[in-house]
């Protein structure tokens, strides 16, 4: 238990390892490619830590507790290893580790040792963010995802448009996490507090007395820095209206980081909102407290519930083939907030197996694209129209991924769908029929690709690229889906027994906030 625990906090700054020896390992040995692979094994190692403690999440009933320092909460950061936790972890490490292989064909110029830094910073950054039980952490991990990701964006700085997206995507972060700095002032003045589970327990009336300033004052100041928070948070993962970044953002990028933004950092917001409406929110509160959670739930699902269909129909007017990933990820980011949204177990559920689910099957749509991006030479679908069967793995990664995506059964996009349903008709039925009517707009849009690139008139003549480890990490990427599909099809009660057991921590909340130890 006790490695376990030091381990959970160490994760996080095993990236912030390697991005920081990265520089040296490049001084001793000088070939172009040695960032890379460094990154490569250092996001393995993590990846490896993350299995670990995904193992042994499992064998715990209740969460372990990383002290910083050995400081007990509320004056010491803390890191949380919890089911929910240990997933989001492990996901994210699988893919940004493929991410890391698929970059050593795509990045061949000499910012090899800077891409491999940032992104070991982005890594470091949302695992901080999936672990930290401190919402001032978790602001500082924000900004090291940000900074990492408009520096990524950027990265072909001699690009005008490059560098124009980058900028303004760093503008709009900035402002989202200045947004999130200023909600955490608010809540630290009125509660005293900068830990995610002291400030429940504080929202309860536990542990302190609140004397002065009438109940009123205290709910105004948190209903005040939630609603700052969640405005952040909705720039953090391109939800409507805040969303306009992401489209420009990604045709500006790598291709890798194309992966990088829609698979990943866009589940920062998410995976935030969830820690304040499960855990500080959580439980049994007050019904002004209670009020004031339902307002903030209502505000939020009609952002997702915009985001959802707004991105669906935009999906359908573009002939960029990035811009159309992105705009389907601006959907499907409304989804992750309209399931968080709900604040009820099944709500979990679907948030939870929606972002793997979504994850995997998006960062492997946008590498997949990237290798009919690259033997193009253009990012029309016109373009690439008529490639499918010139390049079959790419073309069968993308095919799966789309299928995934649209939730086409048996694949795991299916059950991501379901569940997702069934946790907004509990919650509204409207909002289950919005989802349906988003998910049928982006269907269409879904298939035009899949009809073009499989059965379209060749756009263009195409030129040889090597891609023997792209192929590899797109396999890679496949097989897991379709490992998905086999468990579902094999065990229809596997998803159901993992889901509810990894929920099952969080919906007990008074037990789990009973067993972080507080001063």
């Amino acid at each position: 238990m006790e490695l376990d625990m030091l381990l959970t906090g160490l994760t996080p700054f095993i990236p912030v390892f390697g991005a920081f020896t990265t520089p040296l390992i490049s001084s001793v040995v000088k070939k172009r490619s040695i960032p890379l692979y460094y990154g490569l094994l250092i996001s393995g190692i993590t990846l490896l830590a993350t299995l670990r403690l995904l193992a042994q999440s499992f064998s715990y009933d209740t969460p372990l507790v990383f002290k910083a320092g050995g400081w007990l909460p509320p004056i010491g950061i803390i890191y949380i290893l919890d089911r929910v936790n240990a997933l989001l972890s492990f996901t994210t490490a699988l893919v940004l580790t493929l991410i890391f292989a698929y970059s050593l064909e795509y990045i061949r110029d000499e910012g090899a040792i800077w891409y491999s830094i940032l992104l070991l910073g982005a890594e470091a950054g949302m695992l901080g963010i999936i672990l930290t039980a401190d919402f001032f952490n978790l602001f500082v991990m924000l900004e090291v995802v940000s900074v990492s990701s408009y520096s990524l964006v950027m990265y072909y700085r001699s690009r005008a448009y490059a560098i124009i997206s980058g900028l303004k995507y760093a503008f709009v972060g900035a402002m989202g996490t200045t947004l999130y700095f200023v909600g955490c002032a608010l809540l630290y003045n009125a509660y005293g507090t900068l830990n995610i589970v002291d400030l429940s327990l504080k929202i309860r009336g536990q542990y302190i007395t609140l004397t002065g300033p009438p109940i009123e004052a205290y709910l105004l100041s948190l209903g005040i820095g939630l609603v700052l928070m969640s405005w952040a948070f909705t720039i953090k993962s391109g939800v409507f209206p805040n969303h306009f970044w992401l489209p420009d953002a990604h045709p500006a990028a790598p291709t890798p980081i194309s992966a990088l933004l829609s698979g990943l950092v866009v589940n920062v917001g998410g995976v935030s909102l969830y820690k304040f409406m499960y855990i500080a929110l959580g439980g049994n509160i007050s019904p002004e407290t209670q009020a004031l959670k339902s307002a903030l739930s209502a505000i939020l699902m009609f952002t997702g519930t915009c985001s959802a269909i707004v991105g669906a129909l935009l999906m359908n007017i573009q002939n960029d083939l990035k811009r159309l990933i992105a705009y389907s990820t601006v959907m499907n980011t409304g989804f992750l907030f309209m399931a968080v949204s709900t604040g009820t177990p099944l709500g979990l559920s679907a948030f939870v197996y929606h972002t793997i689910v979504h994850s995997i099957a998006k960062s492997n749509l946008f590498l997949s694209a990237g290798v009919f991006i690259k033997v193009a030479r253009s990012r029309s679908i016109e373009d690439i129209s008529g490639l499918g069967f010139k390049h079959p793995i790419a073309s069968v990664a993308l095919a799966t991924s789309i299928l995934t995506l649209a939730g086409m059964p048996p694949l795991p996009g299916f059950l991501s769908k379901m569940l997702l349903y069934e946790a907004l008709f509990e919650y509204n039925i409207v909002t289950a029929v919005a989802m349906i009517l988003a998910s049928t707009i982006g269907l269409i849009s879904y298939m035009k690709i899949f009809y073009l690139i499989f059965f379209g008139t060749q756009g263009r003549d195409v030129e040889k690229v090597s891609a023997r480890i792209m192929n590899v990490v797109l396999l890679v990427l496949s097989i897991m889906l379709f490992g998905f599909t086999i468990l579902l099809v094999a065990d229809p009660g596997f998803y159901d027994a993992v889901l509810n057991a990894t929920v099952k921590q969080v919906e007990e909340i008074e037990v789990y906030l009973g067993s972080i130890p507080l001063m």
